[in-house]
């Protein structure tokens, strides 16, 4: 199914056993039942907020509204790719760490380049921040924009462009 499901902490890395149910998934480490999810059929993840290790709770201080304020204030654009962060994940804790990563680019950034570079992943549907790192890096913010094409300035009229009749 492709879809990743959490243990506790001091079990990650370890062997354990899956019973994969209709409805259920269990984990057993060593004979003994760790964590029970309900089972789902589509990719993702699935995490519990108490299989995750202490030194996340450093994570805790942030929330959804001081990671979209943070965003908001450097840019329309730059809160666009948070939020659709924040919205893409079940738990909007496992988007805090992607999204702390972009807004740190500020440092090296100015406000004005992050939120172009933003503007042109939200419009390219990229969603990763290597994707807007890769943007920045390459100066892809920095080139104007290029106008569409328009069709109409095409030739019509051609002794190679066939009508319907042509086709059978």
């Amino acid at each position: 199914d492709q879809h990743l499901y959490s243990v506790p902490h001091h079990c990650v890395g370890e062997q354990v056993e899956l019973h994969a149910g209709d409805k259920l998934i269990e984990v057993y480490f060593h004979h003994q039942r760790i964590a029970t999810h309900v089972r789902k059929f589509y990719p993702g993840i699935t995490t519990e907020p108490g299989h995750m290790p202490e030194q996340h709770a450093q994570h805790q201080q942030w929330t959804p509204g001081r990671l979209m304020n943070w965003a908001q204030s450097i840019g329309p654009d730059v809160l666009v790719w948070v939020k659709g962060q924040l919205h893409r994940r079940e738990h909007p804790e496992q988007a805090y760490r992607v999204c702390l990563g972009l807004l740190s680019l500020n440092r090296s950034y100015d406000s004005e380049r992050l939120n172009k570079a933003c503007a042109i992943a939200n419009k390219e549907s990229l969603f990763r921040l290597k994707n807007v790192k890769a943007i920045l890096v390459s100066n892809r913010d920095k080139l104007p924009d290029t106008a569409p094409v328009q069709l109409s300035l095409l030739p019509q009229d051609h002794v190679n462009i066939r009508g319907a009749k042509s086709f059978h």
